[in-house]
């Protein structure tokens, strides 16, 4: 996965098998957001356009960028009108100030340059305009973090780092469960971080870190469960 990319296979994948299931974590962030009435909203690494959908039933007109098409094919069919681009995460296509607000929900994990991905998402909103972010927060005791520290890497950008102000945030207690340990090592390989540390070390020493993390919590139906927590941030470009 190169440092642009919002998606590659991995994380197609693992977005398609995902992306019905975080409705709560969708609705948080929107929530965080308040009235939608009329505001420009642009939501990067959309997917299928589910957070769109909502914004837009909140009154939003929305725009929405992702790699790939087969999932903005459905978008599309979804809202007919909305503007939807491909694009990657470090280089948004759309003009600077354009948007009111700008939403990134489960994508910046997926970013191997965290705080050049921020800057898009700052530069494409107008000043006064806000930045929305919800992700994993890894928190002490989930299986992610203790595979990070295995590692070595950190994906963590204090999003003020972008010239960002925060304004709003919390965290909602949300455990991922994994059917098997293919689907979580498929999860792990679309982070930004992880691909990075393969791209150095190789696949073969990343992946017997990944199985001497996850393998022991496995449990009698071969499922996995990582307590892990969405941590979401609304901040706002200074006028």
């Amino acid at each position: 996965m190169t440092g642009t990319s919002l998606l590659d296979r991995h994380a197609r994948d693992w977005t398609c098998l995902q992306e019905a299931r975080h409705r709560p974590l969708r609705r948080a962030l929107l929530g965080a957001l308040g009235s939608l009435t009329g505001v420009r909203l642009l939501d990067v690494g959309c997917g299928v356009g589910l957070l769109l959908r909502e914004a837009s039933d909140r009154g939003a007109w929305v725009a929405g960028v992702d790699t790939t098409e087969g999932l903005l094919e459905v978008a599309r069919w979804a809202l007919p009108d909305a503007d939807l681009r491909i694009g990657q995460l470090t280089a948004l296509p759309y003009d600077n100030g354009r948007f009111d607000v700008a939403t990134a929900c489960n994508t910046l994990c997926y970013a191997e340059d965290r705080a050049a991905a921020l800057a898009e998402l700052a530069r494409v909103v107008r000043p006064g305009g806000r930045v929305a972010v919800g992700d994993w927060a890894d928190c002490a005791g989930s299986l992610t973090r203790d595979f990070l520290n295995v590692l070595g890497v950190s994906a963590e950008v204090p999003i003020e780092d972008a010239g960002l102000v925060r304004v709003d945030g919390s965290e909602l207690d949300y455990p991922v469960n994994y059917p098997d340990l293919s689907t979580a090592w498929s999860a792990m390989m679309a982070r930004g971080a992880v691909a990075e540390a393969i791209a150095v070390a190789g696949r073969e020493p990343v992946h017997a870190a990944f199985l001497d993390v996850f393998g022991p919590a496995r449990r009698p139906d071969g499922s996995i469960r990582d307590e892990n927590t969405f941590r979401y941030v609304v901040a706002q470009r200074p006028v």
